[in-house]
């Protein structure tokens, strides 16, 4: 396992994205920053659930607030999501497709 990684922050942001609700919150955030209270319409939330989905959100650092008055501006950030994008590319096999992957673990144990 790379230990290069932060890894307090890898599973914090792993655990935020389990859920199917803060990825589609994460998507739309992706395409344009966006309120707190648009979202919660968007999801047909509660203003008390949609802020428990964006304190977790921001909590592992996967999205910026800013509060303007009464209302609560959100907006993706990105480095944080490609902390677990390049943890998730370093998966990637080097030999081809899977199976081919697994016939050079096969043949190189056979040799």
């Amino acid at each position: 396992m790379n230990t290069s990684y932060d890894e307090p922050q890898l599973d914090s942001v792993l655990q935020a994205l389990a859920n199917q609700k803060r990825r589609a919150i994460i998507h739309d955030l992706s395409l344009n920053p966006n309120t707190v209270g648009e979202l919660a319409r968007r999801y047909d939330l509660s203003l008390p659930a949609i802020h428990k989905h964006i304190r977790t959100l921001e909590n592992a650092k996967l999205i910026l607030r800013k509060k303007s008055g009464r209302t609560n501006f959100v907006a993706l950030n990105i480095q944080t999501l490609n902390l677990a994008k390049n943890w998730i590319d370093q998966y990637n096999t080097q030999w081809g497709s899977v199976e081919a992957t697994l016939e050079n673990y096969i043949s190189g144990l056979r040799e």
